[in-house]
């Protein structure tokens, strides 16, 4: 491709190729990326929990800052755990505690991905980063944001719901 310096049309036309190309490569990659999580979402769906692990680590791989994907491949490996030996159980609960972070960190306002955090806090022995003050604290922000719900959105055909989720944010 010829790019000519004097004519700024040239220029323009070449930039604006280049973009459309890398921009086509950027949705290529998220095609991929959300294949990857449906395949491993279906397999760990099906219990297949290894498999489902090496789809998710491909996909968090290639995207990183996506919280679905860190969610369901720390459940993957939680199942995992729960079917092997000591050994390797404490290295698979490690990976899951470590990925269930991630995921609460990209979204913070998941109930879903809370409460399994929640739970892994509640039911994980110390050593593996169990703890009742953090399972505590989940627990509190997950009613604050379905207060925050509810506040928003009067969706609580209870008033003394309503009432409650105002004393709490105003408590807060």
């Amino acid at each position: 491709m010829r790019i000519y310096l004097n004519n700024g049309n040239y220029v323009v036309s070449f930039i604006f190729l280049l973009c459309l190309l890398l921009s086509n490569k950027i949705v290529i990659a998220d095609s991929e990326t959300e294949s990857l999580y449906q395949s491993g979402l279906r397999l760990f769906e099906n219990a297949k929990f290894e498999n489902s692990i090496e789809k998710l680590e491909n996909a968090v791989e290639l995207r990183p800052d996506i919280a679905k994907y860190h969610h369901i491949l720390a459940k993957s490996y939680g199942r995992l755990a729960e079917e092997s030996g000591w050994l390797k159980a404490i290295k698979l609960a490690k990976k899951t505690l470590q990925h269930l972070e991630l995921a609460a960190e990209l979204d913070p306002k998941n109930i879903e991905i809370l409460n399994d955090l929640m739970k892994y806090y509640q039911e994980a022995p110390i050593f593996l980063g169990g703890s009742t003050k953090k399972a505590n604290k989940i627990n509190e922000r997950i009613k604050d944001i379905k207060c925050a719900k509810v506040i928003n959105r009067r969706t609580s055909s209870n008033s003394s719901i309503y009432e409650n989720c105002l004393k709490r944010q105003r408590m807060r």
